[in-house]
């Protein structure tokens, strides 16, 4: 057996197998929850549009878009949600509330709010935590030019210290 076919096996044994059995479960979910509850499963499936959108078309390893998106999302849809169990879980109700232009607003208005929180939150947290690395840094600096007015300059050098001491004779 040649080397090359030596490594491709070894990288076969150590691949990791591939994730895809979450949106099969999930499709599995919704399917068996359209049954007993068809009605609040339409309102749900239609107002998380931007959720599944986003589940499909997330790269990222941590899936922050999915979670900060689908958050928001369902925040959107729950107060809709909460009204059509209120008022009867009918599919009349549930369509009126689809119908409405007001509810869609609603629904996709707040994932678009969590867009802009995936979007615009960690360039404000990339700059404060720039802001006070810089002040670290910025302090390191006076203590040691103190260090250097106290000790001299060999404080500050990255010479060895054995390399100080036969420069000075000692």
């Amino acid at each position: 057996m040649s080397e090359n076919q030596e490594e491709k096996g070894k990288k076969e044994k150590n691949a990791k197998p591939k994730k895809g059995g979450f949106k099969l479960i999930l499709v599995m979910v919704v399917m068996g929850c359209l049954a007993p509850f068809g009605v609040p499963t339409l309102l749900v499936c239609m107002g998380l549009a931007p959720t599944l959108v986003a589940l499909v078309t997330d790269t990222d390893e941590n899936r922050s878009g999915l979670a900060t998106i689908g958050y928001m999302n369902f925040a959107g849809v729950l107060p809709f949600l909460i009204d059509l169990w209120q008022n009867g879980q009918t599919m009349e109700a549930a369509l009126a509330i689809v119908r409405q232009p007001f509810s869609w607003a609603i629904m996709l208005g707040a994932a678009g709010i969590g867009h802009l929180i995936l979007y615009a939150v960690p360039p404000v947290i990339a700059s404060v935590f720039l802001i006070n690395q810089e002040s670290r840094l910025r302090t390191l600096r006076e203590g040691m030019q103190q260090l250097e007015a106290i000790w001299g300059p060999d404080v500050a050098s990255t010479t060895s210290l054995d390399a100080v001491k036969s420069s000075r004779g000692g």
